[in-house]
């Protein structure tokens, strides 16, 4: 176990060898998050490392406001832009997949992104970081089958996202919807939902198929990734509508969902 003398000697070297500086990392984290640190200099040199802690320090405090004050009454609250900065460090050194996975000072990022399949990217625990023929699927069903993940629709007009399914443990699910109450009136409902995930190919590693039944109707869906405007931006996860018909997505009743969602727009 190395001290915080010792990381900060560890850090004069590496600024002699890479003729820059970097400052040790915050002193209320563990021994175990100064190591990871040290790690992360020493991988990716004091320059990126520099450049990768500005955005992560953002990130986290990003995260901190928001789960202290609310997506909405935070500057830079809404996951979307947590995500993106999140994924700017990451980009920029790698080695912070594992500091974003594990550090305790990244306790508030992982508690912002929680409910994204976003967050295993950046962290390491899932190998999709982007739209391309080297995409790995693999474990990816762990993290429905634990529970804790949700899916949104884009906002529409003053009513916001108009599906949400919320994936929970052991196959069940929460399928909330917009409705017209009345013909006046349109009102958010939740309906029990189960859930099960199959492969599309033989491939460990291939795309993944989710069933999704709630009330009588049932809606399965392609699980992919799009790449974001910027590449050092978040990969967007999403549920593609298959549907029943003989046309991709013919007879669905779903909407694409997205793992990240803009809570605030109306």
């Amino acid at each position: 176990m190395k001290s915080f003398a010792s990381l900060a000697l560890v850090v004069t070297v590496s600024c002699t060898l890479f003729a820059c500086s970097a400052a040790p990392p915050a002193a209320d984290e563990s021994e175990g998050a100064v190591e990871q640190t040290e790690e992360a200099l020493i991988s990716c040199g004091a320059a990126k490392y520099n450049q990768a802690l500005v955005h992560y320090k953002n990130a986290v405090a990003w995260s901190k406001d928001r789960n202290a004050n609310g997506a909405c009454n935070s500057e830079n609250g809404l996951q979307w832009s947590i995500a993106d900065e999140a994924s700017r460090a990451v980009m920029t050194c790698g080695q912070f997949r594992s500091i974003i996975k594990t550090s305790p000072w990244a306790a508030p990022l992982r508690t912002a992104l929680a409910p994204s399949l976003t967050l295993r990217s950046l962290s390491g625990e899932l190998a999709v970081i982007k739209d391309s023929d080297w995409q790995n699927w693999t474990g990816v069903d762990r993290f429905f089958t634990n529970g804790g993940l949700s899916f949104w629709a884009r906002a529409e007009g003053a009513y916001g996202p108009a599906v949400r399914i919320d994936f929970k443990a052991n196959g069940k699910a929460t399928w909330g919807e917009l409705y017209e109450k009345t013909p006046t009136e349109i009102a958010w409902r939740s309906i029990l939902a189960t859930y099960t995930i199959t492969k599309s190919s033989n491939r460990e590693s291939g795309g993944r198929i989710l069933t999704v039944t709630r009330a009588g109707k049932t809606d399965k869906f392609s699980l992919g990734v799009e790449n974001p405007l910027q590449y050092n931006q978040a990969p967007i996860f999403v549920l593609h509508p298959l549907g029943t018909g003989p046309v991709l997505g013919e007879g669905a009743t779903a909407p694409k969902l997205y793992s990240l969602v803009s809570e605030c727009d109306a």
